[in-house]
């Protein structure tokens, strides 16, 4: 697979032992959630406005070289130091962004009270995006359901390209496919191997899915301002997509979740940081 000099680029700065290049997402207002028009919308996809502050989020998936670096360990099913490392828990992505933060002279953004982890939001350390500053900073500006116009192919995204969005629609007539069934890797790649997402985010749609922050429950009856996940809940929000999924689970809407001592070898995370403080804790 050939990579353009930009993605190239892109490869060594998201690889460097334990830096994190941060691209800034600008706050403002979006639709998060799908259309009831989009095909393969799951229930929970409810559409709704939300208006999210600015932020910072890594330009990649934290690779193996990043969190062996930091974490002394590497728990990855497939070995490479520009892989995204996966098989890693919410918790293990929590203690990265915690020891990354102290390792770099930052406020860690998580407390542990009695079993519960706390986000301190008062905090300048890294931590994990919300579900909704995941959506925001996905969608680019799009209102599609994916990033860019055309749904992605192999080369585009890794995911089971065998199975590309909407092929079921059209399984009984191929050549009306906007997208053909495609080379299905079976593993990881390297990450920033594909075009980035209009923010310059690689990765956004499959490789591995992203752990969030959040609580994974039902969204906001209404309008809502920085949200972060339901009160209560046993799973935290995954989302993206990784390379064993088909190509409607890639959507930016699309939603899913785990037990946060779970972990897969399809599933990683990457960082944020807020641009401004402020008040409060959540668990």
């Amino acid at each position: 697979m050939k990579m353009s000099v930009f993605a190239a680029a892109a490869v060594l700065l998201c690889s460097a032992a334990a830096a994190q290049e941060m691209v800034f997402i600008e706050g403002g207002s979006f639709l998060m959630g799908s259309p009831e028009s989009e095909n393969w919308r799951e229930a929970d996809e409810t559409l709704h406005r939300v208006a999210v502050d600015g932020f910072f989020i890594s330009r990649c998936e934290v690779t193996q070289t990043q969190f062996e670096a930091v974490m002394g360990r590497n728990p990855s099913a497939f070995r490479g130091g520009k892989l995204p490392v996966e098989s890693v828990t919410w918790h293990d992505a929590v203690e990265f962004c915690n020891a990354l933060s102290v390792r770099e002279g930052l406020s860690p953004a998580y407390k542990t009270d009695g079993g519960r982890v706390v986000w301190d939001r008062a905090a300048d350390g890294y931590r994990l995006p919300t579900e909704t500053e995941w959506e925001y900073a996905a969608r680019a500006g799009t209102r599609t359901p994916f990033s860019s116009a055309k749904a992605p192919g192999d080369a585009d995204a890794n995911f089971y390209a065998h199975y590309p969005y909407n092929i079921e629609q059209n399984y009984f007539d191929n050549s009306a496919l906007e997208t053909k069934p495609g080379y299905y890797r079976q593993r990881t790649v390297d990450v920033g191997s594909f075009k980035p997402n209009g923010n310059g985010l690689y990765d956004i749609h499959g490789n591995v899915a992203e752990w969030c922050w959040d609580i994974y429950g039902a969204y906001p009856a209404g309008a809502a301002e920085n949200p972060s996940g339901a009160e209560k809940g046993a799973t935290r929000v995954c989302r993206g997509g990784g390379w064993n999924d088909f190509g409607k689970h890639l959507r930016c809407a699309y939603r899913s979740s785990q037990l946060p001592d779970d972990a897969s070898a399809s599933r990683g995370f990457r960082v944020a940081r807020s641009a401004a403080k402020a008040s409060g804790a959540r668990n």
